[in-house]
C-alpha cells in the first residue's frame, strides 16, 4: 500500500467515525416542531408542581475531538381551573472545532378548564434549529381542546387551533409570515402501572395555500424504572411540503433517554 493510499484510508476512517457520531446525536434533535406536552398529569387538577429534567453530555478526544451536550426542562403548575406549562430545550454538537448543530426552543402554554369535555388552550413558542434551516421561528396559537375519551386507562383529545407563524431561515433573506391551522389529535394509554404510551399527530396547513402544510407525529413509550425515573423510547416524523432550500422534506427522529420526574 502506498503512502497516499494509507493517508486516504486514514482520513476516510476519521470522516466515517465523525459522521456516525454526529448522526447518533443529530437524530435526537432533528425535528423539534412537535412539542408534545401530553401526559396523564397534564389533565389532572391537583395544585402541585410537576416537572421533568433531562441532561446529556458526550465528549470524545483522541486524534479527533467531538462534543455534544443538551438539556431539557419541563415545569407545570395547576391553579384551580388554570394550568401553566413551560418547556425549554437546548442542544449543541461540535466536531474538531466545527459546529455541526445548534438548536433550541422555548414554549409557554396556558390551559383553562371550561367544563369536563372542553378546555381553552393557547401557547407561544420561539425556536432556532440549524439543521432544519430555521434562523428564527416565532409561533402564537389558541383554540379549544375537546375531550373525546377519558377513562381509567385511556384518553383522547382533538385540538383545532389558529396559529400565527413568523419565520426567518438560514438560507433565505426573506421573512415568512403565515396563518396556519394547527390541528392535532392526542391519544394516551396508561392501563399498566409501569407503562404509558402517548401519541400525538399534527396537521398544519397554511390557510391561504392549503398545499403548503406540515404533517408531524410523535410516539412516546415510557417504562417506569423507579418512582422518579423513567426510561423513554420515542419516535417522531416531520414532513414539510415547503422546507428551506437544501433541507429535506421529511425527517425522522429516534430517541432513547432517561427522564427524572418531580
Amino acid at each position: 500500500m502506498t503512502d497516499d493510499s494509507y493517508l486516504f484510508l486514514h482520513r476516510l476512517k476519521r470522516v466515517i467515525l465523525l459522521s456516525i457520531l454526529a448522526i447518533s446525536c443529530l437524530k435526537d434533535v432533528w425535528a423539534q416542531q412537535v412539542i408534545n406536552v401530553e401526559s396523564r398529569k397534564y389533565d389532572q387538577r391537583d395544585s402541585s408542581f410537576h416537572g421533568e429534567l433531562e441532561f446529556s453530555l458526550n465528549l470524545i478526544k483522541n486524534q479527533n475531538q467531538f462534543v455534544a451536550f443538551g438539556n431539557k426542562f419541563f415545569l407545570q403548575k395547576n391553579l384551580n381551573v388554570n394550568t401553566y406549562l413551560l418547556l425549554n430545550e437546548f442542544n449543541f454538537i461540535q466536531a474538531n472545532q466545527t459546529n455541526l448543530d445548534y438548536n433550541t426552543y422555548q414554549h409557554f402554554r396556558y390551559k383553562r378548564n371550561i367544563n369536563p369535555w372542553l378546555n381553552g388552550e393557547a401557547f407561544v413558542q420561539t425556536q432556532f434549529n440549524q439543521q432544519m434551516g430555521i434562523k428564527f421561528r416565532g409561533l402564537l396559537a389558541g383554540g379549544p381542546r375537546i375531550r373525546l375519551l377519558y377513562s381509567d386507562s385511556m384518553k383522547a383529545f382533538i385540538v383545532p387551533m389558529w396559529m400565527y407563524e413568523y419565520e426567518e431561515t438560514t438560507l433565505q433573506t426573506e421573512k415568512n409570515v403565515k396563518n396556519r391551522l394547527n390541528l392535532y389529535a392526542t391519544f394516551s394509554y396508561f392501563k399498566v402501572r409501569n407503562f404509558t404510551l402517548d401519541l400525538v399527530i399534527y396537521y398544519q396547513p397554511d390557510f391561504i395555500n392549503l398545499s403548503d402544510f406540515r404533517l408531524l407525529s410523535e410516539l412516546h413509550a415510557d417504562m417506569l424504572l423507579t418512582p422518579k425515573i423513567n426510561y423513554r423510547v420515542s419516535f417522531s416524523q416531520n414532513y414539510n411540503t415547503n422546507p428551506p432550500p437544501y433541507i429535506p422534506s421529511n425527517s425522522v427522529n429516534m430517541r432513547n433517554s432517561l427522564i427524572y420526574r418531580f
